[in-house]
């Protein structure tokens, strides 16, 4: 979905604005192209792109920071379980990143 609004954008800037046309150009429904045009109006721009890959150095400097984090109380919760939300919202990481981290991987 994201790669086909990618699409639409890009063929927008080159003066192809027809949802019928869009729709053939991309092989898909009109009502598909209808929807995403919708949907694309909310849209910010960091939304059409993609996500770089972390390289390894970038990866183990969240790993670090985490055990850094899991030394600390604050990101403990009353009970002394470890607040994984905090966690993932403070450095923009997934749960997945986290559990790894625990579970010493």
């Amino acid at each position: 979905m994201k790669t086909r609004r990618i699409a639409i954008k890009e063929l927008i800037s080159q003066g192809i604005e027809d949802p019928k046309e869009l729709a053939a150009k991309l092989k898909v429904t009109v009502a598909t192209i209808k929807r995403d045009l919708e949907a694309m109006k909310s849209m910010s721009e960091e939304d059409f792109t993609f996500q770089k890959r972390q390289t390894p150095q970038e990866i183990l400097d969240k790993k670090d920071e985490i055990l850094r984090m899991l030394d600390d109380e604050d990101y403990y919760t009353e009970n002394g379980d470890i607040n994984i939300s905090k966690i993932t919202q403070e450095l923009k990481t997934s749960r997945a990143t986290v559990m790894s981290v625990l579970n010493g991987e």
